[in-house]
């Protein structure tokens, strides 16, 4: 999952490339092309569409020229490296293979040729985040504006459009996408917990946003779409982290216990929860989850006797659940957990209603389009929960 940063920044301050990448596994830094990092030609008429220097942006349709060639590509930086390392996944963007990862040749590949051996390109394929033959790392020349790339494998080859000396990149503003800020968790809010003060005749709280974050359209698979079509409709998706109060429990007073001013709670929780378009996904039925080319696919009812799928990179999962685990989510294998507590009334006149309440940290996975959710993805924090007297 990435977060964003704007160019100027990196302009203003290069020693801030060097950074590491946002804390936890699996995570990168998109980089905006702002205002600020416009550049302008014709003395100064003109605004300059040539990218002038690393980084590249993620906001913009970039394209590979030299001489009377050009290629369609996008540049998204490989995960868990920072900026200064100028590592990519070097997208297609056209074509029958758009939507695919340029991949770097090997030796093996090599082909006899009258004057020995020379390299032969590969087909791009779907990404593989651990495939290191799937990075190539972008170096500029000794001419502003100019660069070259070799592959970060020892024994790679990166595609011929990128092996080649002294080609630029220029930049247009995209039609289908508009990137925008994405400032990762806010971790101060988020040990804040949401207010608590609502009435018992809600099942939950306010929802409050926590996090922002990014994905690639390389990490995410919608059921039915092939990847070029993804590609073209949805590049980005946007990935919120959300917290509530979610009521697992409760009790009108009827006044029949020897003991009215005490409850015992007793509740089943389910650890996780996943809904597609609002439709419960991640149930008990083990053949609707399944792992896929290192893809974890959801599968729920489309509510008219179809089915609707959802696949998430075991990236993204392992990040989601690092990001719960370090504030004290417990996962296991039993799916669901016994809550078990009791609660006594401490006031003086008498009570109604009674209720429990459990934190629920959600992430809500969209398309940029802002349509709804595509995928929600629930985690339930049984070490924190509050009760309510009316």
């Amino acid at each position: 999952m990435y977060v964003t940063r704007p160019l100027s920044m990196y302009r203003r301050s290069p020693d801030s490339l060097s950074l590491p990448t946002p804390e936890g596994p699996n995570s990168g830094y998109l980089v905006l092309h702002d205002e600020e990092s416009d550049e302008t030609t014709c003395f100064g008429c003109c605004e300059d569409p040539h990218v002038q220097g690393l980084p590249f942006p993620q906001n913009k349709n970039l394209t590979v020229e030299y001489s009377s060639d050009d290629d369609d590509v996008a540049f998204i930086p490989v995960l868990d490296k920072p900026l200064s390392a100028n590592t990519y996944h070097v997208i297609r963007r056209d074509g029958r293979h758009r939507g695919k990862v340029y991949t770097n040749s090997k030796e093996e590949d090599m082909a006899d040729c009258c004057f020995g051996k020379t390299v032969q390109d590969v087909k791009p394929k779907p990404l593989d985040p651990s495939d290191i033959y799937q990075q190539i790392e972008i170096i500029p020349r000794k001419h502003r504006g100019y660069f070259t790339a070799k592959a970060v494998a020892s024994d790679g080859f990166p595609p011929s459009f990128l092996r080649r000396k002294d080609w630029t990149v220029t930049m247009s503003t995209p039609h289908h996408y508009q990137l925008g800020e994405a400032p990762g968790l806010n971790a101060s809010k988020r040990s804040g917990l949401p207010g608590f003060d609502f009435p018992l005749s809600k099942d939950c709280s306010e929802a409050m946003v926590v996090g922002k974050w990014h994905c690639p359209f390389l990490f995410i698979k919608e059921g039915g779409l092939e990847l070029k079509h993804q590609m073209k409709h949805c590049m980005f998706y946007e990935m919120r982290l959300e917290q509530r109060w979610e009521r697992i429990f409760d009790k009108y007073n009827e006044g029949k216990s020897n003991n009215a001013n005490a409850v015992f709670v007793d509740a089943f929780v389910q650890r996780e929860a996943v809904f597609i378009a609002g439709r419960e996904a991640y149930s008990d039925n083990l053949d609707r989850v399944h792992v896929v080319d290192d893809f974890l696919w959801f599968k729920s009812s489309d509510g008219g006797g179809g089915e609707r799928s959802v696949g998430l990179s075991m990236k993204i999962i392992e990040r989601m659940k690092w990001e719960q685990e370090r504030v004290g989510w417990v996962g296991g294998e039993k799916r669901k957990v016994r809550v078990e507590k009791t609660e006594k009334f401490g006031g003086t006149d008498g009570w109604n209603r009674f209720a429990c309440y459990m934190l629920v940290e959600r992430f809500v996975l969209k398309r940029m389009d802002r349509s709804l959710a595509l995928l929600a993805y629930d985690f339930k924090h049984t070490h924190q929960i509050r009760c309510k007297w009316e």
